[in-house]
């Protein structure tokens, strides 16, 4: 069943440098069908026709494009080029979506077991306070440390989360943040190392996000030992 006035954008502009130098990751088959697939193929039934936009390397678009095709034929995925960072592929996905959506989902392609559930529940949460990611308490001691690796800092377990995607916000909401940013973010020609991932952009636009913690399976392919989970 369609999510009403839900837009989900799709990042798969990533090289996948660390996963190998000569393929990307996201045509490497995991289950039977190429990794773009799989987080397609889960949320493309719940988005309204034209509502998801996948954000893809300039040089690999038309290759994903007819990979997808084959797998989910006369699909209506609106794509678009990656930028020079995330962000700036996140904005290029962004211009072309709807204008009159309630919310919007950003889901990284690379994580192939994110469930329709899971956005229902992040949805039903960014309603209430504006945005909503998926998170778990790690499991490691994270500490802080200078340029030379020495320890500045000790973290406490239990105020942190390691977080994933979909991430869902309230769509105004996350505009207003975007239009705060300076053009050279934007567009790439410069990056900021606080803004990892869209919950950070919309933090520093003075918006809300809460942390859904879920015991899902909801890895990330990074390295060619992933596809082993």
């Amino acid at each position: 069943m369609i999510i009403e006035k839900l837009g989900m954008i799709i990042a798969a502009g990533g090289s996948g440098s660390r996963f190998s130098k000569t393929v990307n990751k996201l045509l490497v088959e995991y289950n039977n069908k190429p990794l773009i697939v799989h987080a397609l193929s889960t949320f493309l039934p719940v988005i309204s026709p034209g509502s998801l936009v996948v954000a893809a390397p300039a040089d690999l678009l038309e290759t994903m494009r007819q990979t997808v095709n084959e797998y989910l034929p006369d699909n209506q995925i609106v794509w678009t080029v990656g930028g020079a960072t995330r962000l700036a592929s996140i904005v290029n996905a962004f211009k072309l979506l709807p204008d009159d959506l309630k919310l919007l989902a950003i889901h990284d392609a690379a994580r192939p077991l994110a469930t329709v559930k899971l956005l229902h529940e992040l949805c039903n949460e960014a309603l209430i306070h504006g945005g909503a990611i998926p998170g778990s308490m790690p499991s490691d001691t994270i500490k802080v440390i200078d340029e030379n690796h020495l320890i500045t800092g000790n973290l406490i377990r239990r105020d942190l989360a390691a977080v994933a995607t979909p991430q869902v916000f309230d769509y105004s909401c996350y505009k207003k943040a975007l239009s705060m940013l300076p053009e050279a973010v934007l567009t790439g020609v410069c990056e900021d190392p606080q803004l990892t991932d869209d919950a950070a952009l919309f933090n520093r636009g003075g918006f809300a996000v809460k942390v859904l913690f879920s015991s899902d399976c909801n890895f990330k392919v990074t390295v060619r030992s992933d596809l082993k989970a």
